[in-house]
């Protein structure tokens, strides 16, 4: 799990990095991308909030930030 955990935090900065350029030239993609996590992450900790196994709220606390 470790590795696994290691692997895709490397892999979210080099995806990140390497899509600066359309992050940098479209307001369009910008707003989309904003739009698109704060969904989500209000979407995960309103179903942290309502479960009841310990490790489910714990990953979904995760997911939310």
């Amino acid at each position: 799990a470790l590795i696994h955990a290691a692997t895709l935090v490397t892999a979210g900065i080099f995806l990140i990095a390497r899509t600066n350029r359309i992050w940098e030239c479209s307001v369009y993609a910008r707003t989309v991308l904003l739009w698109v996590g704060a969904v989500t992450s209000l979407m995960r900790r309103t179903m942290g909030l309502v479960q009841n196994d310990v490790k489910r709220v714990i990953a979904y606390s995760t997911c939310s930030q």
